[in-house]
């Protein structure tokens, strides 16, 4: 565990050092997303506890990853194509068209 990584992310407006494997951008990356879902939740829930915030959005990312890996490869395959489709024609819509 000689290449460990320490890096001071902010989740929720605390902040934690954290030693990892994985690069300092992506442990921000990967906090800059459970501090947008607890934000998230906190909007439609806010006089829940910090505590109990967490342990939901934990849940919920729970829940995203099992469906995610209960999804044939397939259908995961199509929805990200179908995704992807969405997102050129809105890029089209707002960039108009070239020149």
């Amino acid at each position: 565990m000689d290449n460990l990584t320490r890096t001071t992310v902010e989740i929720f407006g605390r902040r934690f050092e954290l030693r990892a494997t994985e690069s300092g951008e992506r442990l921000q990356e990967l906090a800059g997303y459970v501090d947008r879902r607890m934000r998230e939740l906190a909007d439609v829930s806010p006089h829940v506890d910090t505590a109990k915030l967490a342990v939901l959005t934990a849940l919920n990312i729970a829940d995203e990853l099992f469906r995610e890996q209960e999804t044939e490869p397939g259908t995961r395959t199509e929805r990200i194509r179908h995704k992807v489709e969405g997102l050129i024609t809105r890029l089209d819509e707002v960039l108009g068209p070239s020149p």
